[in-house]
């Protein structure tokens, strides 16, 4: 009697023990449940996917402008660093000499005309040869070329500005010789101002002439467009050049200035999210952490631009255009979890 009272004793306990033990389990998983996180709806965005690249501002144009004759300078019209108008005049160089052999070319050429006349006349009533006509405007034509060449020198002694520029060098005084070929002054255009970025050959086929560029020069930030593109690559280093064409009406930007340019390649749909929000799976595997249905899910993400402020996004699983991602309280949770949630906005 007393085996079968203890004996009972033991299975009741063990039936209590079992329950208890139950009993704990379902604390357990209401304890799970309970679990409650942050979140925040993400809506799909227009990202526009943009190429960074470092380049240096430099002149469009650069002319050393030249002597094209021999003399002295004996009047000088510009200062070095100011800029001028086209057609502006920069320098005289002594014409006293070149009128005095314009008009002995003149009076030759008048003589060679009247010689050719008379030649053809003669011929006309058959009291000169042929030939001999054939020299009078042989004679008329050298003449005539001497005349224009000289006439040429004249007008060579005056140096204008050739387009819209800035006097950057002045190799000459007043009062100096010149010959031809000598140095007078160095001017530069920099209206438009160029950019030339080097490229990989996997950008180039990024990159279309007429493209927009925004552009950042000490701090101001400006817009050009992509005026060249080359079609070959450098043998050394394999990347194409780029040019960017930037307007400077006012030549505010000078030659030689660092510059950052970021230009545009396509539209896609993508997230923007805070860098805090970005997770690793036991993989190493890039991902944010999302709620769908009540359960948390880890999705993989790639990431298509840094902007400093934040990360845009897009995710390797196609699903609906809004998420419900995890601000708070991620790190405590994974991938599966059955839990609770509240909005950003409810939070106190």
């Amino acid at each position: 009697m007393k085996i079968l009272i203890t004996s009972f004793l033991l299975l009741l306990g063990s039936i209590l023990l079992f329950l208890r033990d139950d009993n704990s389990d379902d604390d357990l998983i209401v304890k799970e449940a309970k679990k409650e996180v942050v979140v925040k709806k993400l809506t799909k965005k227009n990202f526009e996917k943009k190429l960074k690249f470092s380049g240096f501002t430099e002149a469009s144009r650069i002319v050393i402008l030249k002597s094209q004759v021999e003399g002295k300078i004996s009047s000088k019209f510009f200062e070095k660093g100011k800029a001028y108008k086209a057609g502006a005049q920069l320098i005289l160089i002594d014409p006293e000499d070149k009128i005095a052999k314009l008009k002995e070319m003149e009076a030759l050429l008048n003589q060679r005309k009247k010689e050719y006349e008379v030649a053809e006349n003669l011929f006309n009533k058959g009291f000169r040869s042929e030939v001999k006509l054939s020299e009078s405007r042989t004679n008329f034509e050298k003449a005539l070329a001497l005349y224009e060449k000289s006439q040429v020198k004249l007008n060579n002694t005056k140096i204008y500005v050739p387009f819209d520029s800035i006097v950057e060098d002045s190799y000459v005084e007043l009062g100096d010789y010149l010959k031809k070929g000598d140095p007078i002054a160095k001017v530069v255009d920099l209206d438009p101002i160029f950019i030339t970025i080097n490229i990989t050959e996997k950008e180039i086929d990024k990159i279309k002439k007429g493209q927009i560029a925004s552009i950042k020069i000490s701090d101001n930030l400006y817009q050009g467009k992509v005026n060249y593109v080359s079609r070959t690559s450098d043998k050394y280093t394999r990347n194409f050049k780029v040019q960017i064409e930037l307007s400077n009406k006012k030549n505010d930007i000078i030659s030689g200035l660092s510059s950052e340019i970021q230009i545009g390649t396509k539209n896609d749909s993508a997230f923007f999210i805070s860098s805090s929000l970005i997770s690793l799976d036991n993989q190493g595997i890039l991902g944010v952490k999302v709620i769908i249905d009540n359960t948390v899910s880890f999705l993989p993400i790639e990431v298509l631009s840094d902007v400093g402020n934040g990360y845009w996004i897009k995710l390797k699983k196609n699903i609906a255009e809004d998420i419900l991602i995890i601000t708070q309280g991620s790190e405590y949770v994974i991938d599966g979890d059955l839990i609770s949630f509240k909005f950003e906005e409810d939070v106190q």
